[in-house]
């Protein structure tokens, strides 16, 4: 039976419980060629904005450091004449808009005839100094009509759409013949930033609180990998998935990549100029940068003083030590020929209402859209939250691939996706959400069953 028939067959035997529409996918098929194209974009808008993500309005004043969006292409082709593709985005700001995404698929959609603009995906690195996407967003709170000389919302994403639009063409028609490796490593970048009371509530942080118990949940230290080379196995670009978001200097007037910046900087001298990097996000809605841990921040400050840098640069410095370390293991296995398949799904998700709903304006997308990808022994699946890390694990934890890459804030934003316990001690991100526990449960489930059917 093919995955079609199988996907469908599952899905009507749970339709009391959710309702998947599978949007495009391929026949998972036997092994293809590997093709691989890669392409970079400088969003850095040329005029001041209003940044995104705090409670109060902030006009840049600089640019401290570009912003960046990474394309990369792939394709498989196999002897029978089948092909499989996607099309990965991920690009320093706050989050994806549902609209922004469908307008760069339908500019695609005129640009490559040879592409499915379906299967085309963003994701965010969560950056609190880059600018938003939709005039007068958050009620109002980031209005910028009276302000003389400044960017609007609406030019920033037609200048962001311009900008892609070059981008992603160039990386699908400079694909070519190459292969790929996996890597795993670890690297202390985030923990969880919420704490239990001795009363049974929550909040986040609060570990100097007299009342402090432990932290909420555990962290995800690992740092997952994918590694593309040309055919003389030269290395093109990597993947890179952590849960650290971009928020080590989060409330500042100036445009900023935060500590991706130092990152890509780390990763160009190391590996070199021509090589490109595309970051992802796991499932990190209840975490924060490694610089925020407060039980030893007083030490954290000393060292970084002693080092003589930046908390940024720590972090990126680590990140970097993560890859460096099991690079030279992963590239004695690379594959140029493997099987790749990708499915774009919906999937019905229980909504709390809008007396729920955070006060910022989500995308309040229901059915979810959400891109599950086979590329040999590893899974990518995405998500439109800032998804709790207890999903992250459970998900990894059930799925039949050697790794699974979990990347939310991608396709849309549908604000936190809490666990049952953190909505149980309330406080920030677990107090208002579009989907709670129960959608996020139905997610896990849902997520691991598409993933599971691409090894059947």
């Amino acid at each position: 039976m093919d995955a079609k028939k199988i996907i469908h067959e599952k899905s009507r035997q749970i339709l009391f419980l959710t309702f998947i529409v599978i949007l495009s996918q391929d026949l998972i098929a036997g092994e293809g060629q590997l093709y691989v194209g890669w392409a970079g974009a400088d969003i850095t808008p040329g005029r001041p904005v209003a940044l995104v993500g705090q409670l109060h309005k902030r006009i840049s004043e600089a640019v401290q450091d570009p912003l960046t969006a990474t394309v990369l292409a792939l394709e498989t082709r196999a002897k029978d004449g089948s092909r499989e593709q996607a099309i990965m985005i991920s690009c320093d700001i706050l989050f994806v808009r549902a609209q922004t995404q469908k307008k760069l698929q339908d500019a695609i959609a005129l640009k490559l005839s040879d592409f499915d603009p379906s299967k085309l995906f963003i994701n965010a690195l969560h950056s609190h100094t880059s600018p938003g996407f939709i005039d007068n967003e958050y009620f109002g709170l980031y209005d910028t009509s009276n302000d003389k000389g400044v960017m609007k919302p609406s030019e920033y994403e037609n200048f962001f759409l311009e900008r892609l639009t070059e981008a992603v063409v160039s990386a699908w028609e400079g694909r070519k013949p190459g292969g790929y490796s996996w890597g795993l490593g670890h690297a202390v970048l985030g923990h969880n930033r919420r704490t239990a009371k001795t009363d049974g509530s929550a909040k986040m942080y609060g570990v100097g609180d007299p009342d402090f118990l432990h932290y909420e949940s555990i962290d995800d230290e690992m740092v997952q990998m994918l590694f593309f080379f040309d055919i003389n196995k030269k290395l093109t670009g990597m993947v890179v998935n952590s849960v650290a978001t971009a928020q080590v200097t989060d409330d500042t007037n100036f445009i900023s990549a935060d500590f991706y910046s130092e990152a890509r900087e780390n990763f160009r001298k190391k590996f070199g100029e021509d090589v490109f990097v595309l970051f992802q996000i796991g499932a990190a809605g209840d975490i924060t940068p490694a610089n925020h841990e407060y039980i030893y921040s007083r030490a954290t400050k000393a060292m970084l003083e002693r080092k003589g840098i930046s908390a940024r640069q720590e972090l990126a410095d680590r990140m970097l030590q993560a890859v460096d370390d099991v690079f030279p293991y992963s590239k004695t296995s690379i594959s140029e020929s493997t099987v790749f398949s990708h499915m774009v799904a919906k999937i019905d998700l229980p909504c709390m209402g809008p007396s729920s709903q955070p006060f910022y304006l989500v995308d309040s997308v229901t059915p979810a859209e959400f891109h599950v990808i086979r590329l040999g022994d590893i899974a990518i699946a995405t998500n439109p939250f800032e998804l709790f890390s207890d999903y992250g694990l459970l998900m990894k934890s059930r799925s039949k691939a050697i790794l699974t890459f979990i990347v939310q804030l991608s396709c849309h934003h549908s604000g936190y996706l809490p666990t049952e316990r953190a909505v149980r001690g309330g406080g920030y991100s677990a107090d208002k959400y579009f989907v709670g526990p129960e959608g996020g449960y139905k997610l896990v489930d849902e997520t691991v069953r598409l993933i599971n059917a691409l090894w059947e």
